[in-house]
């Protein structure tokens, strides 16, 4: 009975797995991403003060980190080795952890102060956070109508 049971884990366990291959591949194609390339979970979270946004960038550094802010676009970029034991022949037997360049685009639908925001990184999560802006588009107000008492020469 328990290997009828491991044969139906082994299958869909290799079913998830050609679904995550998929996957990527229509992801490389929409994106133009190679297969090699990675990119970290990402969390939006909205409290009363900010918007942040939290990536898991494990074993990485802030100096292999770039935050970029253009407009309401935030880029997250880097690059992940992978570290190997000093062995000359290596054979991996399964690969899950992502490595390699990646870039992350996250598009803030708030209106923020994209000037002060902060990026922090601690135990493997990068924290961005984004102070929110009253939105004073859609609010009337008057404007001071100044006249102009020039005369004509």
């Amino acid at each position: 009975m328990a290997g009828k049971y491991a044969s139906l884990f082994l299958v869909s366990r290799f079913q998830s797995e050609l679904d995550r291959l998929f996957q990527e591949a229509l992801a490389v194609g929409e994106t133009g991403r190679t297969a090699s390339e990675w990119q970290p979970a990402v969390d939006i979270v909205e409290t009363p003060e900010a918007i942040l946004i939290l990536a898991e960038v494990p074993g990485l550094a802030a100096e292999d980190l770039t935050v970029e802010v253009k407009g309401k676009l935030v880029t997250l970029s880097g690059t992940k080795s992978t570290p190997l034991p000093a062995v000359e022949r290596i054979k991996f037997q399964c690969v899950e952890r992502g490595h390699g360049r990646f870039v992350r685009e996250v598009q803030l639908f708030w209106p923020v102060n994209s000037h002060h925001g902060t990026a922090t990184l601690r135990d493997g999560l990068l924290m961005i956070a984004f102070p929110k802006v009253q939105e004073k588009r859609h609010e009337a107000r008057r404007l001071h109508i100044e006249e102009d008492g020039g005369t004509e020469g």
